[in-house]
Order: C-alpha cells, then structure tokens, then sequence
C-alpha cells in the first residue's frame, strides 16, 4: 500500500520517470526528496484510518508546488 501511494503522488507530476523516481527516494529520500516524503506518510496515515483522499485534495498549492519543484530538479540533474 505505501508503495502504491508513492507511486500515485510521483505520477502526479512526472509519469513517464515514476520508476526512476521511486528508486531515487528508496535510495536516499530525505536529502533530495523531504516534502514528497513527508506528504507520501501522511496520506498513507490518512488510509490507514480509512480516511481516502489524494495529495492534491489535502495540501494547497504551495505544498504541491514543491514536489513538484523536488521531483523536477531531480530529473533535471
């Protein structure tokens, strides 16, 4: 379930590097990845009180701006 998550929040914004991008997290999450991270726990906490919702209906923009920002300089690099 949690790699499901993840995966659902990466192919948000880059869908054709979502493999690519889930390794990169595995490997060394929090020095390039920590508000993906982070939004990742807690929308699976949300599922795992059988709360459903996705990342775009919980944060605002700002919050969604940074994975984005996150996920875009790791491929850029």
């Amino acid at each position: 379930m949690k790699e499901n998550e993840l995966r659902k929040i990466i192919s948000m914004v880059c869908d054709g590097y979502t493999d690519s991008v889930i390794a990169a997290i595995e490997e060394d999450s929090i020095k390039y990845f920590p508000i993906t991270i982070a939004v990742w726990h807690f929308i699976v906490e949300l599922r795992e009180k059988n709360i459903i919702y996705d990342a775009c209906n919980v944060f605002d923009d700002r919050i969604i701006d940074r994975i984005y920002r996150e996920i875009g300089n790791y491929i850029g690099r």
